[in-house]
């Protein structure tokens, strides 16, 4: 947990190195809390362990109904998400290219990231939702190893 606040709940990733091998990198997955009513906005970011600088990110209004390429037809699809992110995206949809540079501007390819979740202000409660509420987002490691 990175900080404390009613507003917004903070989670993180462990740390994690992402290089330059197209066949390396994250793809992150969730409940888009927005679509399930726990919060009024919400988003993910990489962060640079070394700096604690954010690089790229995406929001709930970006990653709506990603999760339908890999649950077509499935009514549960509109409340998940599935995102990308990699160094080189390709033209890829639905991912983000991570920057390497220069110095605070990206993450280098030897230093450690981690992945920051925040979900804000669930309209019911107009405070952050509770964090025994929601489903905890996931990151997996792809890689040629």
């Amino acid at each position: 947990m990175i900080g404390v606040t009613r507003d917004t709940i903070y989670l993180n990733t462990t740390t994690l190195e992402l290089g330059d091998d197209p066949s390396e990198f994250l793809i992150v997955y969730g409940v888009n809390h927005v679509a399930t009513g726990k919060a009024s906005y919400s988003n993910l970011g990489i962060f640079g362990a070394k700096l604690d600088n954010g690089v790229a990110g995406v929001d709930n209004m970006i990653f709506e109904g990603t999760a339908e390429e890999y649950l077509p037809g499935n009514p549960a699809a509109k409340y998940l998400y599935v995102w990308k992110m990699a160094r080189n995206c390709s033209g890829e949809v639905n991912c983000t290219e991570v920057p390497t540079g220069p110095g605070s501007y990206g993450i280098g390819l030897n230093d450690t990231a981690y992945i920051v979740f925040r979900a804000y202000n669930e309209k019911e409660t107009k405070v952050g939702p509770s964090y025994t509420e929601i489903a905890y987002d996931r990151v997996l490691k792809f890689d040629s190893v």
